[in-house]
């Protein structure tokens, strides 16, 4: 429960001047002061996130104790000079190195860093400290996602956590467009964390969090270019690509021919010379030119794939919507994957909402999103009893419409939960192209929906897609 503390009498140290509101008074002036900034902040708009920060935050921190404001200042000057902070190239680290400096000055009990995941609904774990021998950090999960969602500082005066009473703090990894986590600091024993300590751990999240801001606007950036050179590197090649694709596709026809597979029924009775009767050596040939169609083949599907992919994702488009049946189109998809599904021995569970009829969506780009889960499905599978679940239901309200695909396959690990959809990044290792969950989210965002993730290793992963219904 949360309660006030008493007041604290002494100075505040090297602060330039004494401080002698009550620690919940801080916390309070902290939270109303970073609403303030939000307002002024202008939202949306690249490159003015630090600088609109800055400068607010300095015109409304005059009014504010004196010590915390030359607190702040000393803070935001050290995080513009800091090269080392600006070279960290993750999260993760940057957290690290906060707690760490945290654990130096304040020496807490405990301090659990907790970050969320782009969907903002995934909430790990970042730093521990101390083992978990010595401290469970699921103990004050609940108050970190409190937090996290708030969006605000809180002190907790006297709180129970394994027996122990603590003085806790919890801090948000937030800027006035992003929240990115959730920082808790505990102290042991009856000694409360002072207006020092309040300060200290509140200043560094904020300097620690605009600078995970700058680093995935960074990376964004990388990415984007990436994308761009991509594109054009595609769209120069596509002429020339397109050709060699269209001539593997008439060598793999010519030798359906000859193997018979589409006008020779009768070849399994004649050589391909049609003069003699399958010979030993004639039939070992007749093998090994159907193995090297079949690779043929899939090496030709999985180029044409790459090459469409790379095009799909780095390419802006408008959908063309119309009216469609969502259950048509998702049957239509499976049924296409019927014979491989068949051949993997792979157990398809099909639940379709009948009141769905049509609703506005781009077909073409539908049928491939749930062409590129299923593909992932049976991937997952591989080697298991695998099961494949597909179907879609209305909301309560019929606002929106769900779909998943769910298998029981190897699952994705909990670090790369957060990575699944970034282009170029595959848990298939060599086999994956790094395209198909990014096209699928990038399909999920224009139709305005959104995408959900569940996922335990070994036992199965579930894609629970909502897209509006329209009207």
């Amino acid at each position: 429960m949360q309660k006030s503390v008493r007041k604290i009498r002494k100075t505040v140290g090297t602060i330039v001047k004494p401080v002698v509101k009550p620690v919940s008074g801080l916390v309070d002036i902290f939270n109303s002061f970073m609403r303030k900034v939000e307002e002024k902040v202008p939202a949306k708009k690249e490159g003015v996130e630090i600088d609109g920060f800055v400068s607010t935050l300095l015109d409304e921190m005059k009014d504010v104790e004196q010590g915390i404001f030359a607190f702040f200042s000393e803070m935001l000057f050290m995080h513009h000079l800091s090269e080392k902070m600006a070279q960290v190239e993750n999260e993760v680290t940057l957290v690290s190195i906060l707690a760490e400096r945290v654990k130096e000055f304040l020496k807490p009990g405990f301090i659990e860093v907790f970050l969320s995941g782009e969907d903002k609904h995934s909430f790990h774990l970042a730093y521990h400290y101390p083992s978990e021998k010595e401290f469970n950090p699921a103990a004050v999960r609940e108050i970190a996602m409190e937090c996290f969602r708030k969006g605000e500082s809180t002190i907790f005066n006297s709180k129970k956590i394994g027996g122990k009473n603590f003085s806790v703090l919890t801090a948000p990894l937030r800027t006035t467009r992003d929240r990115f986590g959730t920082i808790v600091v505990g102290k042991k024993g009856k000694n409360n964390l002072n207006s020092r300590e309040i300060t200290l751990v509140i200043a560094g999240a904020t300097v620690v969090s605009f600078s995970i801001s700058n680093i995935k606007l960074v990376n964004s950036i990388i990415k984007n270019e990436r994308l761009v050179t991509i594109g054009e590197t595609i769209a120069g090649l596509s002429h020339d690509i397109k050709n060699i694709l269209t001539s593997l596709e008439s060598g793999i026809a010519i030798m359906d021919i000859a193997m018979g597979k589409n006008n020779r029924p009768g070849l399994k009775e004649k050589c391909l010379c049609r003069k003699c009767s399958l010979s030993s050596s004639c039939m070992e040939d007749f093998k090994m030119l159907t193995e090297g169609s079949r690779a043929v083949k899939k090496g030709y599907e999985r180029m044409k794939d790459l090459v469409l992919s790379m095009i799909d994702y780095s390419r802006e488009r408008e959908i063309s919507v119309r009216k469609a049946s969502i259950n048509r189109l998702v049957k239509d998809v499976l049924a296409g994957k019927s014979e491989e599904l068949r051949e993997k021995k792979i157990r398809l569970v099909e639940e379709f909402d009948g009141r769905i009829k049509e609703v506005l969506i781009d077909p073409s780009r539908i049928e491939r999103m749930v062409g590129n889960l299923v593909n992932n499905a049976i991937d997952a599978v591989k080697g298991k009893a695998g099961v494949i679940k597909a179907g879609t239901r209305f909301s309560a309200d019929r606002s929106y419409v769900m779909m998943w695909i769910e298998d029981n396959g190897r699952g994705i690990p909990e670090g790369s939960i957060n990575r699944i959809f970034d282009v170029f990044y595959s848990t298939k290792g060599a086999k994956g192209t790094g395209f198909g969950l990014a096209i699928v989210q990038k399909i999920v965002r224009e139709h305005g929906g959104t995408i959900e993730v569940k996922s335990t290793v070994n036992k199965g992963t579930r894609f629970l897609i909502k897209i509006p219904a329209g009207k």
